[in-house]
């Protein structure tokens, strides 16, 4: 993935916006795909693919299907001309679009190298169009207001182009829309749930009554939290907050349903 300069400076335009062309490390290609833990079931959409070799490599080094969204059409034929000499246009493809508007619901892993001010109208249709659970790698840049999951500085063996001898990485999990009240069928337990990103605030109240409650976490849709004594883990599904209540000798199953 690239948003910036190769040998030749190339210009690739996002709503009549200019983005510098700069390649990505190959060092930083293959650690972006492992911090998303790319497994042969995922499906990589690489925004801003640039000479492709995100896609090429989560094809050829990763087992999956990938596919690059680039604006610059010379650079879309580039890639594909590249997937065919490399035996991979079966699972690596590439597609003239602007990444504002192309569907990317069907991403499991998305993959981007883009200018803040990118980044920043991206963020909504990351958060709309793809399924909770879906890892985010952005190289270089964060998004606004959207703290990242984990962090990573790589090391390079030498001087990239635009680039120095070292690049940060990012990584978002897509999380699940857990805000509201929440109880089980019982009604022992109520939770009211406010949220920001992945960031909980939570009440909870047990048996009538109200619990401190400490260390909640969202992944995806993966949550847990500590209330009083009990920790709860668990996760999203069709059905509410399905998990297990428990303490030391007690584990309870319970599912949580939004009120």
């Amino acid at each position: 993935m690239a948003f910036a300069v190769s040998p030749v400076p190339v210009l690739a335009q996002f709503e009549g916006q200019a983005a510098p062309f700069i390649t990505t490390p190959d060092e930083v290609v293959r650690r972006m795909l492992q911090l998303a833990q790319v497994g042969v079931d995922d499906r990589v959409y690489d925004l801003g693919s640039g000479d492709g070799r995100i896609v090429l490599t989560a094809a050829r080094d990763f087992g999956v299907m990938a596919t690059g969204i680039e604006l610059d059409q010379v650079l879309v034929r580039k890639s594909d001309e590249a997937a065919r000499a490399a035996g991979l246009a079966d699972r690596a493809s590439f597609r003239r679009g602007d990444v504002l508007r192309e569907d990317i619901s069907q991403a499991t892993v998305v993959t981007m190298y883009l200018l803040p001010w990118l980044l920043e109208k991206l963020q909504p249709r990351l958060l709309t169009h793809l399924r909770p659970g879906t890892r985010v790698v952005s190289h270089a840049f964060v998004m606004p207001g959207w703290a990242p999951d984990e962090t990573e500085t790589v090391t390079l063996a030498r001087s990239h182009p635009g680039q120095g001898n070292s690049s940060r990485i990012f990584l978002w999990i897509v999380p699940a829309d857990l805000r509201g009240r929440w109880r089980t069928e019982d009604a022992g337990w109520q939770l009211d749930i406010a949220q920001n990103f992945q960031s909980l605030d939570i009440s909870a109240v047990s048996g009538g009554n109200r619990l401190t409650v400490e260390g909640a976490r969202l992944r995806g849709t993966q949550i847990e939290f500590k209330a009083g004594r009990w920790t709860f883990r668990g996760a999203l599904s069709e059905g509410g907050i399905a998990g297990k209540i428990s303490d030391a000798g007690t584990e309870l199953p319970v599912v949580f349903r939004r009120l």
